[in-house]
């Protein structure tokens, strides 16, 4: 495996490399960095050519300071490594960025896979809304350790979260938010999203296109799933039983094998 940085302008981004073959991107979401997909690596990169990333503002990647596009650092990363025909696989706000990243470069993106996507444009609900800025005030407050406390034994977040029952996933998801450099490291309004905003314009993607969501998500979630397999032409929904908003670690080896489905057709 491969890990380095590509630097930007005003900052840098860290990334891993594993396998060869057809290139596949993995965006992790927020709370989370490139390793929330350890338990895809050796699957994925037994046949392609994988890359992992962290975002700006989290892992190890740098903290933003003044306006930013993640569109512009994924569009960074893929020159820097002289990618094409790639696959986008985007977790939750991963899911926005790899969805504005196709509606920029479509010529660059194969197929699109999105696992619980948060899509720049659908707006919130209040409540979420407000459990979010909470985040930012306890982190004002307490400290970021007793926020993240905080956050991770609100009960309106215990969909981001497995279940107790499922031990291992769990601490494997809480380990990676307890991390101090996935949590609120920035204001969310530095970061520049593509307008028009990408849920008015759904309908320009036409590759093909696969949608992951699991029965226990946020209900937000669920409906924004659907409605996303409504309106883009070349989708396919797949929704995974008894699991919340990371499917990818509570059930990694059906999620890794429904991925590997849809991508042998592709091939």
């Amino acid at each position: 495996m491969i890990d380095s940085y590509i630097n930007l302008v005003d900052g840098r981004l860290y990334y891993t490399v594993s396998g060869k073959g057809d290139p596949v991107v993995l965006i992790h979401g927020n709370f989370n960095d490139h390793q929330i997909w350890n338990e895809q690596v050796d699957s994925f990169s037994a046949q392609y050519k994988l890359i992992r990333y962290d975002l700006r503002g989290y892992g190890f990647s740098s903290t933003p300071n003044s306006p930013f596009s993640n569109v512009n650092d994924l569009k960074a990363l893929i020159d820097s490594l002289k990618l094409q025909n790639v696959t986008l696989v985007g977790s939750s706000m991963g899911g926005g960025v790899a969805t504005d990243f196709t509606l920029t470069y479509p010529h660059l993106v194969k197929a699109l896979i999105l696992v619980s996507p948060s899509i720049n444009g659908n707006t919130y609900p209040l409540k979420m809304m407000w459990q979010g800025t909470k985040n930012y005030i306890n982190l004002r407050l307490k400290g970021r350790k007793k926020a993240i406390d905080s956050f991770i034994t609100n009960r309106f977040w215990q969909y981001f979260f497995p279940s107790i029952r499922k031990e291992e996933a769990r601490t494997k998801v809480i380990n990676n938010v307890r991390n101090p450099n996935n949590f609120c490291r920035f204001s969310p309004s530095l970061s520049v999203a593509v307008k028009p905003y990408a849920f008015i314009r759904l309908h320009e993607i036409n590759i093909p296109t696969l949608i992951v969501i699991s029965d226990n998500d946020h209900s937000f979630n669920t409906e924004t799933a659907e409605t996303l397999h409504k309106i883009i032409g070349l989708s396919s929904k797949i929704i995974i039983k008894d699991g919340g908003h990371l499917p990818f670690i509570e059930m990694p080896y059906e999620f890794n094998q429904v991925v590997l489905d849809f991508l042998s057709k592709r091939t």
